[in-house]
């Protein structure tokens, strides 16, 4: 009797409904689909036999492809299902989900992606050896490559849903390519011989005058792919603040930026260089000035050079930056320049990934204002009334603590913060001694809470180009709380992207 009952209940869990909740492109996510396209089906008590799935759009079989799971998926729309307005329904061991309604396009064009997100760097190879393209292995102008797409619709000869074609079959409309909004050459789409799955190869060739990482972009009958995927092309794909990583393309006199490249092609990486303009071959100009360099890390999945933007250079308009590897000259990045563009260094909290906490010292010591919590998960002592000044240590800041607040790109500095005074020359070095102080002629407002902070100094910090501290006093009225928002503006720009504790003093 046990054994029997034991048969009826696997039966009945076998025979629960399939629902579905989702039917989604399989390469972008969107719900953008098409007649042969690959695409992915989520919902409940899928099962995990695929011999035992079904699934039909608007009454024609779809072909499914194993393995399946329980609450996904993946298929091949009918080829020649009809566009518009259509249901999908998903049958598990003859029992039939409830009609799905999707909505059938022409095409529904979109790459696969070497993260299998959506987004992000496109799965693109080498026509020769068929190595991934990727920013330490960067295309180069003139490279033949191909890459995987799907939705491009149908082939000449057309093929049956889910059957892989003996022949490399062409689509029937051959797309657009471009890159960083330049057109390319595509020599070939369509179903590659011995793929059966929707899959579609498109060969190209990499344009001229197009570097870095930039989108790519296929078009076919009028519609086009996500703008969300990247090629990684060699040279510059942006400069940012090293401080933020935001603002592309933006920079200030004397701030410290990072710029971002494919294929700098140094096998080491470099981090004691300054004041050095060179480094295993590579170097950086801004029209023609050579920036002095901090760190020239190519051993890395995303290669960066962080570097000293030249005091000299112009506070407004354009410069042409100019990379220079051990083996190519890359000439085609503009620079936006601004007299300021303020960001604040930051401590992110190890176990709380959205917390940006301004590095913060306690002034005159080596103790940092931070969260309870973050002091705990970045390992550090607590700060208290017996450390030692020179000791590293964390606590909240309290209403009337002196802070030393890190910063780059608050804009040009003269000794005493003359506006009539010399700045210092690039790739020099602020006295460490502090007998000459370099101050920002212009005082920034620094809030806290929102309430604004009295600032006692502005400038270079002593021995570190590029580098500013603000000395600030936190104002009465500020709430307690973790993650009390900073601000600092100065020249027609500013920085609120980090926060910092704020506690009553402890007894």
């Amino acid at each position: 009797m046990k054994r029997l009952l034991l048969a009826f209940s696997a039966v009945a869990a076998f025979a629960q409904t399939p629902t579905v909740s989702a039917a989604l492109n399989g390469a972008s996510y969107s719900t953008q689909l098409s007649p042969g396209l690959f695409t992915t089906i989520y919902g409940t008590n899928f099962g995990t036999s695929a011999a035992a799935v079904s699934v039909s759009v608007g009454g024609s079989p779809a072909f499914v492809i194993a393995p399946v799971v329980a609450n996904q998926i993946n298929a091949v729309i009918p080829i020649g299902a009809p566009t518009g307005a259509t249901t999908l329904t998903v049958t598990v061991g003859g029992v039939a989900s409830a009609p799905f309604n999707i909505t059938l396009g022409a095409y529904s064009p979109a790459f696969l992606t070497q993260n299998n997100s959506g987004t992000g760097l496109a799965s693109v190879y080498e026509v020769t050896g068929n190595a991934v393209v990727t920013p330490t292995a960067p295309a180069h102008s003139g490279d033949n490559v191909f890459m995987y797409a799907i939705g491009l619709g149908p082939t000449t000869p057309p093929v049956a849903t889910g059957a892989p074609p003996s022949a490399n079959d062409p689509t029937t409309t051959l797309p657009t390519l471009t890159i960083g909004g330049v057109s390319t050459k595509v020599t070939f789409a369509g179903l590659p011989a011995g793929f059966g799955d929707g899959i579609y190869q498109v060969n190209f060739t990499v344009p001229t005058n197009v570097e870095g990482t930039q989108p790519i972009v296929l078009t076919i009958g009028g519609i086009s792919s996500p703008s969300n995927v990247t090629m990684a092309l060699a040279g510059t794909s942006y400069v940012v603040s090293n401080a933020t990583f935001s603002n592309p393309g933006v920079a200030s006199p004397g701030s410290i930026a990072t710029l971002f490249a494919n294929g700098i092609g140094t096998s080491t990486n470099q981090t004691t260089i300054f004041p050095a303009t060179t480094s295993q071959g590579v170097s950086v100009t801004f029209n023609g000035t050579a920036a002095p360099l901090f760190h020239v890390i190519g051993a890395v999945a995303q290669p960066q050079i962080d570097l000293l933007v030249p005091s000299n250079l112009p506070t407004s308009g354009t410069v042409n930056v100019q990379l220079t590897t051990s083996t190519a000259f890359y000439a085609n990045y503009s620079l936006t320049m601004v007299p300021s563009n303020p960001g604040f260094y930051r401590i992110q909290d190890p176990k709380i990934t959205t917390r940006e906490n301004v590095i913060a010292q306690f002034n005159g010591t080596a103790g940092l204002a931070l969260p309870v919590s973050t002091t705990a998960a970045l390992g550090l002592p607590a700060c208290t009334s017996t450390t030692a000044a020179a000791v590293e240590c964390g606590r909240p800041a309290t209403i009337g603590d002196y802070l030393v607040l890190y910063a780059t790109g608050l804009g040009i500095t003269t000794p005493g913060g003359s506006p009539t005074g010399q700045p210092l020359a690039p790739g020099a070095i602020p006295p460490l001694d502090g007998s000459v102080l370099y101050e920002t002629p212009t005082t920034p407002v620094v809030t806290i809470g929102g309430i604004s902070a009295k600032v006692l100094f502005s400038g270079l910090a002593p021995g570190y180009p590029g580098e500013y501290e603000i000395v600030v006093q936190v104002p009465s009225g500020v709430i307690s709380g973790d993650d009390i928002p900073v601000s600092v503006s100065i020249l027609g720009a500013s920085d609120s992207s980090v926060t910092i504790s704020i506690q009553p003093p402890t007894s």
